[in-house]
């Protein structure tokens, strides 16, 4: 009879750790999610830095800013494909290639190409008709070149910005992109 009372307040006490461990991953969601993964690992003091003076950029808007402490290509395909940031912080590598698989938004709407030559690249761009098609376009600004990285000390020579196609909020995404990039 005691065995058979353990055992069932056992699997009660289980089953209430198991959902607050469940919930514990609920809750708000930021408006704006930044993920950063340069080739050297992305250290926490920076990106700290980059969360406070985003959040400052962004108002009443919640920001939130993931930096990865070391590269992996899969890592970034997954987070890619999640779709839930607005920006990406990638390798020169993997911007040629997401931006040539029609992974990117053209930035030619919020900056002058002339100005960051090394992210104006032929892309694909997929057109209404759902037809995909080769143009060149400002698709990244490079992080050297951004003033927010500037301010925070970290300026890795080929990083680049880039706002994903499939940003959950291409506005916001904007912002935060002219907000990261103007001093």
């Amino acid at each position: 009879m005691r065995m058979k009372w353990m055992t069932k307040w056992g699997a009660a006490l289980s089953t209430m750790l198991l959902t607050a461990v469940l919930l514990t991953g609920c809750g708000d969601k930021a408006d704006l999610s930044v993920f950063l993964i340069p080739e050297t690992g992305m250290p926490d003091s920076v990106t700290q830095a980059i969360k406070t003076d985003l959040q400052q950029k962004m108002g009443e808007k919640t920001v939130e800013v993931f930096g990865s402490p070391i590269y992996n290509a899969q890592k970034l395909i997954v987070e890619y494909i999640a779709g839930e940031h607005g920006l990406l912080v990638i390798p020169k590598n993997d911007f040629i290639s997401m931006i040539g698989e029609g992974g990117g938004q053209p930035l030619d709407d919020l900056f002058k190409a002339e100005d960051y030559p090394d992210g104006v690249i032929t892309g694909t761009v997929l057109k209404e008709n759902d037809e995909e098609v080769q143009e060149k376009h400002l698709y990244g600004i490079p992080v050297k070149q951004a003033a927010m990285f500037q301010k925070a000390g970290f300026v890795p020579e080929d990083l680049f910005i880039i706002i994903p196609t499939n940003a959950p909020d291409l506005t916001l995404s904007k912002q935060a992109m002219k907000g990261m990039v103007n001093p």
